[in-house]
């Protein structure tokens, strides 16, 4: 049911302060600061991560995947991607429904596990019995190109539709290596 809360924040995300050009929102960071530059983004827009509705979450990573760049990365491609996830776990810090958007970087000049770090962007909510019937899953963005089209696959998953109105028990970024 859309309580109308959606179409709110669909306005907010359209609004001047959201609609900034690429080089005023553009910000370059080694992905070891990405959780700072996150903070930086998002104040920028008059928001905070804590607070962040599912919706707001959604519009924000993308544009945050967009307008950003990561240095240091290395030169393949899928060295900057995205990831959408969600499901019911318990990582030991109690069972919760996750949605999450992470982005992941590879750095350059390391080699296997160690070049691999994650800015993981998480909503934690209680897991209901309707939480609990969706079946945990990812997806991957692998280029800035296809973002248009993962924004469409996040707002019409099953996952998405079941949390879009609800407030989250909390919401947290925070980096850390894979």
């Amino acid at each position: 049911m859309n309580t109308g809360r959606r179409i709110a924040t669909a306005a907010l995300a359209l609004s001047p302060m959201m609609l900034a050009s690429t080089s005023e929102a553009a910000t370059n960071f080694a992905p070891r600061q990405s959780a700072g530059a996150w903070v930086k983004f998002l104040e920028s827009r008059k928001l905070r991560t804590a607070s962040l509705r599912p919706h707001e979450l959604v519009l924000a990573a993308l544009d945050f995947f967009v307008s950003t760049r990561a240095t240091g990365l290395d030169s393949e491609p899928g060295s900057d991607m995205l990831l959408y996830q969600w499901g019911v776990f318990d990582f030991g810090r109690g069972e919760f429904f996750e949605f999450d958007l992470t982005r992941q970087f590879i750095s350059d000049g390391h080699s296997g596990d160690e070049a691999f770090s994650q800015l993981r962007c998480t909503a934690y909510f209680s897991p209901t019995p309707e939480l609990r019937a969706i079946p945990s899953a990812n997806r991957w963005c692998k280029s800035r190109a296809d973002a248009g089209e993962f924004k469409k696959f996040i707002l019409g998953s099953r996952a998405y539709a079941a949390v879009e109105n609800r407030v989250a028990a909390k919401v947290v970024a925070e980096w850390g290596r894979v």
